[in-house]
């Protein structure tokens, strides 16, 4: 599979998704909570980049299908992101580098608007994600060994209780538990980033809220 790095046309804009309100209502939500971090002993520390855009008529988050030669989570799709290294200052630190590294985007164009929750992965990693939105248009440079494709799909998408779904898995302890995954355009987000999305989707429906109010 190729590497792609071309947003999609998008529909008409949407609501209170205008472009800068969203990102700001974001900022200030995410300011105002503590994030939770899982009790994980033994887990390896990771963190990811949530990345947003508004293309002028709606909010698109940027996402990845992972690189089949990789050793874990191969074919998936997730958002940027990877282990700590001892060179990184701190989670958002390593979100910004892995962002870089995976798909070419530069930490200083990345306004960062917070952190989610953490996220224990069945591979063993403690995950941190950081929300951030990025200019449009971007240009991608996704690193082949890492990225099969560079995917961008429209927020409201995710938003929309049709895309939600129901996936069965495996837990580290052998027992079966329900997770929530999400369904759009022929595609599959589960595990660890369908978690992370259902905190970001909730983040966003909590700033309309607020914005509303």
């Amino acid at each position: 599979m190729s590497a792609k790095s071309s947003p999609p046309s998008s529909p008409s804009a949407e609501g209170s998704l205008a472009e800068g309100s969203l990102a700001d209502a974001l900022r200030r939500r995410l300011a105002d909570r503590t994030p939770i971090a899982e009790a994980a002993d033994g887990a390896r520390p990771a963190a990811v980049l949530v990345p947003l855009y508004h293309d002028g008529a709606q909010w698109q988050v940027v996402l990845n299908v992972r690189s089949m030669r990789l050793a874990e989570h191969k074919g998936e799709i997730a958002f940027p992101g990877g282990s700590m290294e001892e060179s990184d200052a701190d989670a958002q630190a390593c979100a910004l580098r892995e962002a870089w590294e995976e798909m070419g985007i530069r930490p200083e164009a990345v306004d960062v608007l917070g952190p989610l929750d953490t996220v224990l992965t069945r591979t063993g990693f403690i995950v941190w994600p950081t929300v951030g939105a990025i200019p449009y248009p971007y240009g991608f440079k996704p690193d082949l060994r890492e990225v099969a494709e560079v995917v961008h799909a429209p927020l409201r998408a995710f938003l929309d209780s049709a895309s939600l779904r129901c996936e069965r898995r495996t837990e580290r302890d052998g027992a079966a538990a329900d997770r929530v995954a999400y369904a759009w355009a022929g595609r599959l987000v589960y595990g660890a980033t369908a978690v992370i999305l259902t905190q970001l989707l909730d983040a966003v429906r909590g700033a309309e809220q607020a914005d509303a109010a």
